[in-house]
């Protein structure tokens, strides 16, 4: 393949994926600047092993297994960084972060009966319970909820059977109702 032809190759599969990684990368990490560096990284591997590529899955399978990876990779790297922070932190700074109203409440979020706002929230609250999940369970729940992915594709980008896709979803799915609990009266 030509350097030409694989930039143009590159560029159509960016065109093409780069909206849906970056939808991806925000589902996992729930911050823009966040996910939109994510998505460069990203982008900068498959350009780097676009030649590696070899057409026994789609396409996307491949891009997908790539930006999943490295969306775990980033995730357990934050929560090893968070946990560091945790244990320098004193417990008086510790205590006062807690006790912060911004630590708890989004700037210039005011309720709304309006339906759009309950809908809108009440999606916040269910994406914010599926990220509490552990990442085994938590990454087919995302790929099949909000990226509509079959069992199949899930299983090929997280290079696992069928069946334990199926037990994985069945068992988040069932973790997720177990968090909601608290929340059902509210949905």
């Amino acid at each position: 393949m030509t350097e030409n032809s694989r930039q143009l190759s590159f560029e159509q599969i960016y065109q093409k994926y780069g909206e849906r990684v970056l939808n991806l990368a925000y589902r996992f990490t729930r911050n823009e600047e966040t996910a939109r560096d994510l998505t460069q990284d990203v982008f900068v591997k498959i350009y780097q092993k676009l030649d590696t590529y070899r057409s026994q899955s789609h396409i996307y399978t491949w891009i997908y297994r790539i930006a999943v990876n490295h969306f775990l990779n980033y995730i357990k790297k934050e929560r090893k960084w968070r946990w560091t922070q945790l244990l320098e932190k004193t417990s008086g700074e510790e205590r006062h972060a807690e006790g912060s109203i911004d630590a708890h409440w989004p700037t210039g979020h005011m309720p709304s009966p309006d339906r759009v706002l309950e809908k809108t929230e009440r999606e916040k609250i269910v994406l914010d319970l599926i990220n509490s999940l552990p990442p085994k369970y938590r990454t087919p729940l995302i790929l099949q909820r909000y990226e509509e992915m079959n069992y199949q594709e899930i299983a090929e980008i997280l290079s696992l059977s069928g069946s334990a896709v199926e037990t994985r979803l069945h068992r988040a799915k069932k973790m997720l109702l177990e968090k909601l609990k608290p929340w059902l009266r509210h949905l």
